[in-house]
């Protein structure tokens, strides 16, 4: 039996930095910082960077390397990217029998382009993983306590069917829906997420998708919490995460550490809170991990070189999770 099953997208990425990328301020008085490419220019580029990437990958490796037994379900071209992909899994211990090789499109691919602040724009090119057919349905007779699910490039359908799968095989299921997924709007994700014993989001997300201000924090927490079976989680940048099991909400911050690069600091966080209610069983110690796996990834670049290992501890100081019980539970109507 498999401890998780990361199901979602792998890419071959490409790290490219140079002091001619320089982020500019927008000028139409927002914070916002624009990469300036001249047209017709040729640029430098001091380092490129070979990594891999996706959702299902990155997270499959935060479970192996915490002593889970692993394995990933994924869409990937018959070309290099895709035996970097598969070599890549196998190196950690990753079972890859279940990875869906197409012929007929190349494996995604993200060119990712590092700022000097260390920032960056990423291009992508989503191939394979653009695809998520029925195959990724797990067989029957497989074995696992959780089921990992990022994105699957919009296909609710196939959400469905992978919730429904773990529901009725008794996986425990957590749930990082993509952009895609979560632009299909609530009427069609809220019975989906219903069934979910673990949901992460990002605050703009959470808040975008039940349709209140995003500045409203506490009341982002309280109405995710209730779209969910089991503990919503949101990550909120440089303000750490919250999570609530409908009757604690639950609060850590962040380390201070200077990131060198930010790609996969989201999917570092997730898997490594899914990992942590696996090792620990309790919100506290899967919050601990999430944001010490999260930090950690940011002092490299590439999404996985940082991923902590099995009692690894990257960090001295040691961050505190504030509880607080919910004082008042509201039903949510979206």
């Amino acid at each position: 039996m498999y401890d998780c099953l990361a199901i979602g997208a792998a890419t071959r990425d490409v790290f490219l930095t140079s002091k001619d990328f320089q982020a500019k301020r927008s000028g139409n008085g927002r914070r916002e910082s624009n990469l300036v490419l001249p047209l017709g220019a040729k640029l430098s580029v001091e380092n490129i960077i070979f990594e891999t990437g996706g959702g299902a990958t990155n997270a499959a490796v935060t479970f192996a390397r915490q002593g889970l037994r692993t394995a990933c379900i994924t869409r990937i071209g018959d070309d290099p990217g895709g035996r970097a992909v598969v070599g890549s899994l196998r190196s950690e211990g990753v079972d890859t029998s279940l990875v869906v090789h197409d012929r007929e499109n190349y494996t995604g691919y993200s060119i990712i382009v590092v700022a000097t602040n260390g920032e960056r724009t990423i291009l992508v090119y989503r191939g394979a993983s653009a695809h998520f057919p029925h195959s990724f349905l797990p067989k029957n007779k497989l074995n696992t306590k959780w089921l990992f699910i990022s994105s699957l490039g919009g296909n609710i359908e196939l959400l469905k069917k992978l919730v429904d799968w773990a529901e009725k095989n008794e996986a425990k299921i957590a749930l990082v829906p993509g952009s895609q997924e979560l632009a299909k709007g609530a009427k069609q994700l809220s019975s989906i997420f219903s069934k979910a014993d673990c949901l992460i989001m990002n605050r703009e997300e959470a808040a975008s998708l039940i349709g209140i201000s995003a500045a409203d924090r506490e009341k982002i927490s309280k109405k995710l919490c209730l779209l969910v079976n089991g503990i919503g989680v949101i990550t909120d940048g440089l303000s750490g995460a919250t999570a609530c099991d409908r009757g604690y909400f639950y609060h850590v911050n962040t380390h201070d550490n200077k990131a060198v690069e930010r790609t996969g600091a989201g999917d570092a966080f997730a898997s490594g809170f899914v990992a942590g209610l696996i090792k620990y069983g309790d919100v506290e110690g899967a919050l601990e991990l999430a944001t010490d796996n999260g930090s950690s990834v940011v002092n490299y670049f590439g999404a996985k070189k940082g991923i902590l290992k099995r009692g690894q501890k990257p960090f001295k100081d040691k961050l505190k999770v504030t509880k607080v019980a919910v004082k008042k539970k509201v039903r949510v109507h979206i």
